[in-house]
């Protein structure tokens, strides 16, 4: 097969690839998870069923792809928001003409307001990205149970490519995080989303009992929660130290598991 051909086939082949991830992605949005099943995205996309396990060998394994697509398009979004509060950008700016009143206007925000709008960039992008969360909130317990080994490190490679990029714009709009530390903040917050989105969406019967009137305090706004513990997590985060560990631990800590799991036989 000539490098044309071939170049082309594998263009074919991630054309398909991408087929059948937003195919499933689109299923998620309308059907709840354990319903979605391998014979509705085939029909979505027109290809026979043993042609998706041809791309990806179990249910979960192609919603892993999924999240990791949906996740890429949120690191994406938030990195766009935070480089224009990158202080640097007003610095470049200050040796043109006019824009030296923007290198006055950062100067004079403070890492507290800093830590509250990125609280906020952050927050409202996750609570406008419904299914997204509540997809994630499943990628530990269920998502990763049933996966080959090429397909978990292919996950976990492309959330640390993206935790470290968007770590590193952290540390730019707030430089007293330190080297290392932004990547360590989004794994907190990556967390909090997680644990949050499954208080948020309890069983039909703990969603009876919420509406009673002595139950307010379990009646939670995910979008609010999170909102407000991002913004404790970066304020306290920039005032002072988080500890000794380093950005890498939780992400490479989880790939390790992975790797000393070793490739399925």
């Amino acid at each position: 097969m000539s490098p044309t051909r071939r170049a082309r086939k594998e263009e074919q082949k991630e054309e398909r690839r991408r087929l059948i991830i937003d195919a499933a992605w689109r299923l998620f949005q309308e059907t709840p998870y354990p319903e979605v099943t391998m014979a509705q995205v085939a029909e979505r996309t027109r290809l026979a069923k043993g042609t998706l396990y041809l791309y990806f060998t179990t249910k979960e394994e192609l919603f892993l792809a999924v999240i990791d697509q949906e996740l890429t398009k949120w690191f994406d979004e938030v990195d766009l928001r935070l480089a224009l509060l990158d202080p640097s950008r007003g610095e470049a700016a200050a040796a043109r003409p006019r824009p030296a009143r923007s290198r006055r206007g950062a100067a004079a925000a403070s890492p507290k307001d800093t830590a509250a709008e990125i609280a906020s960039i952050l927050s409202t992008s996750l609570a406008a990205r419904d299914a997204m969360t509540r997809l994630l909130s499943i990628l530990h317990s269920i998502l990763e149970q049933n996966v080959s080994y090429e397909a978990a490190l292919r996950f976990k490679l492309s959330l640390l490519a993206n935790v470290e990029r968007t770590g590193a714009l952290l540390e730019r709009c707030l430089p007293s995080l330190g080297p290392g530390r932004g990547g360590q903040i989004l794994i907190r917050m990556y967390a909090l989303v997680i644990g949050m989105r499954q208080v948020c969406d309890p069983s039909d019967v703990i969603r009876d009992i919420r509406s009673r009137p002595d139950m307010g305090v379990f009646r939670i706004d995910f979008g609010e929660e999170i909102r407000a513990s991002f913004a404790i997590l970066l304020s306290g985060a920039s005032a002072s130290p988080l500890g000794p560990e380093r950005l890498a631990v939780p992400v490479r800590g989880a790939l390790g598991a992975v790797e000393r799991r070793g490739p399925e036989s």
